[in-house]
């Protein structure tokens, strides 16, 4: 199911919008706004797929921020929804999904949908692309004598452990023939980042940064309770990568 975020200023539009996009068995709303602040917050961390936002919104209006969640690092849709059509010009050279005028209808919202699944379908087929075209989609990695195929974007981080490197996912722990630097190799443009001489982290995994000693950090990774280190020779390029 795609993960929908409704913002809207006017309780019973957003009533309204959330009643109809109920209905469809492919929307799960996690998360209804009338606050586009709070709103923005609760996308950062919650990584939804679409955002239904209404462009006349108090304090942040809808285009500073869809702006903003352009600029996130994930890939978020976005459908304007609006009184007005005088925003539709540039509703569109932000490259908005769709621009749905009120009253809503589910007519109206059903075509939405099928551009949001066109749009969707789209971009898959350009990620399977670019994966064909890289060569590797999955990793492989042993467990109990076998062989597991391991999507890069499923790896937590890896570790160097008694000269055994280990690559440890949201569910379970495998092992790996190459040495960590070979692993660096694969995946550094799949978004990993060598943290320290033993660690290998996935950076869209990291969701706390702690200071530790040294001027250097601890990072807290989704699902795992050991924190990854980032040692003090690779601190200035993390902190580069990461704008701080």
């Amino acid at each position: 199911m795609l993960r929908v975020v409704l913002v809207e200023a006017n309780k019973l539009s957003l009533d309204e919008l959330s009643n109809i996009l109920s209905k469809n068995n492919k929307m799960n709303i996690i998360g209804k706004f009338l606050s586009s602040s709070t709103a923005l917050e609760f996308i950062k961390i919650s990584r939804p797929e679409i955002v239904f936002l209404n462009i006349e919104m108090p304090v942040i209006d809808g285009f500073i921020m869809a702006e903003e969640i352009c600029n996130l690092d994930f890939p978020v849709s976005i459908v304007f929804v609006t009184e007005f059509d005088k925003y539709a010009i540039r509703a569109f050279q932000m490259n908005a999904i769709d621009y749905v005028l009120k009253p809503f209808s589910e007519k109206r919202l059903e075509l939405t949908m099928d551009k949001i699944n066109e749009r969707l379908n789209c971009n898959k087929n350009i990620l399977q692309d670019r994966r064909r075209k890289e060569g590797m989609v999955k990793l492989p990695v042993w467990k109990n004598e076998c062989i597991y195929l391991v999507h890069p974007q499923d790896i937590l981080y890896c570790t160097v452990l008694n000269k055994e490197v280990f690559i440890f996912t949201g569910d379970d722990k495998f092992t790996t023939h190459d040495t960590l630097t070979q692993l660096e190799d694969k995946l550094v443009k799949r978004n990993f980042f060598r943290s320290h001489k033993s660690y290998l982290v996935n950076l869209d995994r990291i969701y706390k940064i702690v200071p530790s000693d040294n001027n250097t950090f601890l990072l807290q990774i989704e699902g795992v309770e050991e924190e990854v280190p980032v040692s003090r020779h690779y601190v200035k390029d993390f902190k580069k990568i990461i704008n701080i």
